[in-house]
C-alpha cells in the first residue's frame, strides 16, 4: 500500500497551477499545498505524491511561452521521478566528485542542487564494474569501495538519504529529500557466487545487471559473442538467489537469449534499466517489440536510455527520447515503462536533455501529446517504485 491519501497540484484548476509556478519568479520554492481529494476507488499507486515544490529557475519564462507549463511543473515536482541508472559514483571515486556541489553541465549530469532543480527524487546509483576486472576479488573490491563512497557522500547530505526498499524512497521523498537507491552494472563483479550476491544485497544494491557489455562465465551479453546461448546453471541459479534477496533482475547490456532464459526463472518482475526500442532504431543495446511484450507479461519495465548513440544516427532531441517512450507504451503498456538516463554514463546526449535539469521537459512532452496525469506518474516513477516493491514483497515471502 502507498502512504499518500490525496493527489496534489494535479487536480487543482489551470488558474490556481499557474499562479503558483508564476510565483517562482519571485521564489524558486513554490508551495505544492492546493490538494483535491482521490476517490476511494482510485488506484493509491496511481496517487503516490512526494510533496516537492517547483524549484525550477526558468518556470516563470517557461509558464510564459505556454501556459501547459504551469501543469507541466506542478505535475512533474509532485510525482515521483526515478531514474534506473545514473553513473556519477564512478566520478564520486575515481575523481573525488562531490555529489553536494553544483557542478557544469559540461563536465557532468547529475548532483544534489540539479536534482532538486530537476525533480529527480529516487535515482538508481550505478555501481559500475568495468569489464576489465574480469571476475577476479577486486572486481568485488572495486564494488565494495563504489558503495563505500556513495554512503558517505550521501551520509553528510542532509538533503539526501541511501533507500533500500520501496518504502524507504516512500518516506525519504515525502519528507522532501532524495532517496538514493544502489544497482550493480557488470554482474561479473558477483563472480557467479551467491555470496557474492548476498553481501552485495547486504550492503544495498537492489539491482544487478547480469552482464555489461562483455560476456561473463554465466551469461551472453548483447555486444559480446556468444558462449552459453544465453543462461548457464550458475546464471539461473543467481537469478533465482536475486529473486530470494528482493534484488531486481536487470536485463539492460544481456543479449537476446539471456533476456528471455532469465524470463523462464525469474518468479519477480524484471527492469531494463537503460534500454531503449529497437523498433525505432537498431542497436544490439535496444530491445524488440517482442521483448517489450514479454517483459510485459513478466510485469516488469523497460527504462529508457537518453543515450544519443542508441537513439539515432542523425540530430536527437528530447523529442526522439518521447518517441521511445511513447512506442514502449503502445508495444508493452503503459504500466511498463520508465526512465533510464545513463547520466554521467554517456559522452552524448539528446538536444534538450542535457543534465538533470532539463527532466521536466520529459512531463511537458508527454502533457503535450496528450497524456494523461496519471500515466506521466506511472512513467516517471510509479512503474519502477512498483518492480521495486515487488522484488522486496517476494523477497519477505520466502522468510
Amino acid at each position: 500500500m502507498l502512504a499518500s491519501p490525496t493527489l496534489r497540484l494535479c487536480c487543482a484548476p489551470a488558474t490556481v497551477l499557474a499562479a503558483l509556478v508564476v510565483g517562482a519568479c519571485a521564489s524558486a520554492d513554490v508551495p505544492t499545498d492546493v490538494t483535491a481529494d482521490v476517490p476511494p476507488s482510485a488506484p493509491p499507486d496511481t496517487t503516490f505524491a512526494d510533496g516537492d515544490r517547483v524549484r525550477h529557475p526558468d518556470a516563470a519564462r517557461l509558464v510564459a511561452q505556454d501556459p501547459l507549463w504551469a501543469r507541466a511543473l506542478a505535475l512533474h515536482f509532485d510525482a515521483l521521478v526515478m531514474d534506473g541508472h545514473i553513473d556519477t559514483p564512478s566520478l564520486m571515486l575515481d575523481d573525488g566528485y562531490a555529489l553536494g556541489d553544483r557542478h557544469d553541465a559540461a563536465t557532468s549530469h547529475v548532483d544534489l542542487p540539479r536534482m532538486v532543480e530537476g525533480g529527480l527524487d529516487a535515482p538508481f546509483f550505478s555501481i559500475y564494474v568495468s569489464r576489465a576486472y574480469g571476475e577476479r576479488r577486486d572486481a568485488v573490491e572495486r564494488a565494495m569501495a563504489m558503495i563505500d563512497v556513495v554512503e558517505q557522500q550521501v551520509a553528510a547530505l542532509p538533503g539526501a538519504e541511501i533507500a533500500r526498499s520501496a518504502d524507504d524512497v516512500r518516506r525519504i521523498t515525502a519528507d522532501g529529500r532524495k532517496a538514493i537507491l544502489m544497482g550493480l552494472e557488470g554482474g561479473h563483479a558477483t563472480r557467479g557466487r551467491v555470496d557474492v550476491l548476498e553481501a552485495l544485497a547486504a550492503r544495498g544494491v537492489r539491482y544487478v545487471t547480469l552482464t555489461h557489455s562483455n560476456t561473463n562465465s554465466f551469461a551472453d551479453a548483447s555486444t559480446d559473442s556468444a558462449r552459453w546461448g544465453g543462461l548457464n546453471d550458475t546464471g539461473r541459479d543467481l537469478v533465482r538467489a536475486m529473486n530470494r534477496l528482493g534484488v531486481v533482475v536487470d536485463l539492460s547490456h544481456v543479449s537476446d537469449s539471456t533476456f528471455y532464459d532469465a524470463l523462464e526463472v525469474t518468479t519477480v518482475p524484471v527492469m531494463l534499466s537503460h534500454s531503449s526500442c529497437g523498433a525505432l532504431y537498431r542497436h544490439p543495446r535496444n530491445v524488440s517489440d517482442d521483448m517489450l511484450r514479454a517483459l510485459a507479461r513478466n510485469g516488469g519495465v523497460v527504462m529508457i536510455n537518453f543515450y544519443a548513440t542508441y537513439l539515432g544516427a542523425g540530430r536527437v532531441t528530447v523529442e526522439t527520447v518521447l518517441d521511445q517512450i511513447e512506442h514502449a507504451a503502445r508495444v508493452a503498456g503503459v504500466d511498463h515503462v520508465g526512465l533510464g538516463s545513463d547520466f554521467d554514463g554517456v559522452d552524448r546526449l539528446p538536444e534538450g536533455l542535457e543534465d538533470a535539469t532539463r527532466l521536466p521537459w520529459i512531463t511537458y512532452g508527454l502533457l503535450k501529446r496528450g497524456w494523461s496525469e496519471q500515466d506521466v506518474r506511472k512513467v516517471l516513477g510509479l512503474n519502477a517504485l512498483r518492480v521495486l516493491e515487488a522484488a522486496g514483497a517476494a523477497s519477505a515471502s520466502r522468510e
